[in-house]
């Protein structure tokens, strides 16, 4: 070959080579821009690393599956910032952690872990790994346990020889030999339970990580090391005896549907060694991408278990229980017969088609699916899993477009000035933090944005409230209602706080007007089910702080039978009023 040909064929490799380094680098700044981490490169046994750090409190130490990097923790980093310390480093020749230069062993990768520890963490961290990272935490826990306080396995390598299921081995390959968007979504079929589901709810951050996915699997200089950590860490078991010597306290979660380790492989570990273990229902191998509130929820008890304080985040996991549990009856009753005072409060918010319209604590959808209807670009937010499953598949029903991302109201992860028209309806009135979650809705929306909020009127005039309370006392006479204070659903109850608060965080011409809303009931048992299925502060009272028996359960229905028929007379169905207050304000 000719000198002049050969150095044009070696300029444009190099361009290419700087081409897709400049996309690796937009892409991973784009899936960085909604975490709330810094990201700084350290230089840990000799090797280049990327590393993501955030938070503060007891340091937690990720570490991620093969193929994948640093920023695969996306969906449940926001949240554990706000009680730990979270790292998350690329492991060697994954993300933008450098290869590296010949073969690998296995004490070369716990030095660099051990230098990982070092200059991140000043207290040992609770390590914990996924898949490949597993089995390279496992293995680090066997020879250097000293150095972690816990050690939590997710759905790890290590524990039997590799041996997916012949059609997950066949896509496994065809992705490694050939990486394509089609060959991505068939390798995921198989890794997540639901990928429909888990694309719908991460939204946007599904196709960033996919395109990062995809453009590390192209990079051949990544490929070696790769190869090099799977056949060390991830191909074969580990020894027994190895295992036996992890003295540190040791978890294991793991999704239910795992095709890749099956989840017998970790229920004969944590019998064999005594480790405690987690099962996530509907997750494959990835719960924290496809689960994350079920899986945060296991990470919490093991962390309880470790004498680590969380009472706010554990009682946050009690909420989003309760709402998820809750889910197909609110979807079944309520959300249908909201949807009208949605439209009213669009329409009055002047919401039109093609504006991006945010929906936090969206429920099931009864305010997303009529600004969809609009033909507004709708992300709907919540933190219940469940209720975004339904929200999903009305959407489907209806083949609207929707975007859902499970997101805490408290501290959205969206930018500034990022979003036309931002609305809750009888959702922010329930946060404990209320006014924070305005301000975050306010922080979000363009300048010249509206900001809409619905929330119950004065309980007095509430007609349904009014009904289950009369029905109680049948059983219970000195029952007044709801205890005292008040629970969160009325605390924008008058309108006057409802505009002071939309004035504190920062909207202008704020107006504030109360409508009347109408359900329509058929029969006591109806009216009960959409009592019951409204929040679960109503089970809560009938429950917990009246304990009501099976047989007190059926004369209270009994007894709204009675008033439901008197209510509706001549007609099918009882009407019910109820107030809403309907505050609009402009950024």
């Amino acid at each position: 070959m000719a000198i002049q040909e050969r150095q044009t064929i070696e300029q444009k490799q190099s361009a290419a080579l700087n081409s897709d380094a400049v996309t690796s680098n937009v892409i991973r700044e784009e899936l960085l821009a909604g975490l709330p981490v810094t990201e700084r490169r350290l230089l840990l046994n000799g090797i280049s690393t990327a590393v993501l750090e955030g938070g503060d409190g007891p340091p937690v130490v990720f570490l991620h599956g093969p193929g994948e990097h640093g920023t695969k923790w996306l969906r449940v980093i926001p949240e554990l910032i706000s009680t730990h310390r979270i790292i998350a480093p690329d492991l060697p020749g994954h993300g933008s952690t450098a290869s590296l230069d010949g073969p690998i062993n296995v004490d070369q990768i716990h030095e660099w872990l051990d230098d990982l520890i070092e200059c991140t963490c000043t207290t040992p961290p609770v390590l914990v790994g996924q898949l490949l990272g597993g089995a390279i935490a496992a293995r680090f826990a066997s020879q250097r346990g000293g150095r972690i306080s816990k050690l939590v396995l997710v759905d790890s390598f290590g524990l039997a020889e590799f041996q997916p299921t012949p059609e997950f081995g066949q896509a496994l390959g065809e992705f490694m030999t050939a990486p394509s968007e089609k060959a991505h979504d068939a390798l995921w079929s198989y890794c997540a339970f639901d990928l429909d589901a888990m694309r719908s709810g991460m939204g946007e951050d599904w196709d960033r990580l996919k395109a990062y996915n995809l453009n590390r699997a192209h990079a051949s200089d990544l490929k070696e090391t790769q190869h090099d950590l799977m056949t060390s860490f991830g191909m074969s078991p580990i020894p027994p005896a190895d295992l036996e010597r992890i003295d540190s306290p040791t978890s294991v979660i793991w999704g239910r549907h795992n095709l890749a380790t099956p989840l017998k492989v970790a229920e004969d570990a944590c019998e064999r060694f005594g480790w405690s273990l987690e099962v996530i229902d509907k997750a494959a191998d990835d719960p924290p991408l496809e689960r994350p509130a079920e899986f945060l929820e296991a990470l919490y008890r093991v962390f309880d278990n470790s004498n680590v304080e969380v009472p706010s985040n554990t009682a946050v996991q009690d909420t989003r229980a309760a709402w998820d549990k809750i889910a197909p009856g609110y979807d079944r009753t309520n959300t249908p017969t909201q949807m009208w005072i949605a439209d009213e409060g669009l329409r009055r918010a002047e919401l039109s088609p093609g504006m991006r319209f945010l929906d936090v604590a969206a429920g099931s959808g009864a305010l997303s699916i009529p600004a969809a209807r609009l033909g507004a670009k709708v992300l709907a937010t919540d933190q219940s899993t469940n209720m975004l499953e339904h929200l999903v598949t009305r959407a489907r029903r209806e083949k609207l477009e929707i975007e859902t991302r499970f997101m805490d109201g408290h501290a959205l992860e969206l930018k500034d000035d990022s979003i036309d028209m931002a609305g809750s309806q009888f959702g922010v009135m329930l946060f404990p933090d209320m006014p924070r979650a305005i301000r975050e809705m306010v922080r979000v929306v363009k300048p010249g944005g509206r900001v809409l909020i619905h929330a119950y009127g004065d309980p007095h005039r509430i007609e349904f409230l009014g009904f289950l309370v009369t029905a109680v006392q049948s059983v219970r006479p000195d029952f007044t209602g709801p205890p005292d204070p008040p629970p969160l659903e009325f605390q924008l109850a008058d309108p006057v706080r409802l505009q002071s608060e939309l004035c504190a965080a920062g909207l202008k011409d704020v107006k504030v007007e109360t409508v009347v809303e109408t359900t329509a009931h058929e029969t006591g048992s109806d009216l009960w089910d959409w009592i019951v299925s409204s929040n679960p502060i109503a089970e809560m009272i009938l429950t917990d702080l009246l304990e009501l028996t099976q047989g007190e359960r059926d004369v209270v229905r009994e007894t709204l039978d009675k008033m439901v028929r008197e209510r509706a007379g001549a007609d099918v169905a009882a009407l019910l009023t109820n107030p809403v207050n309907i505050g609009i304000g402009t950024k």
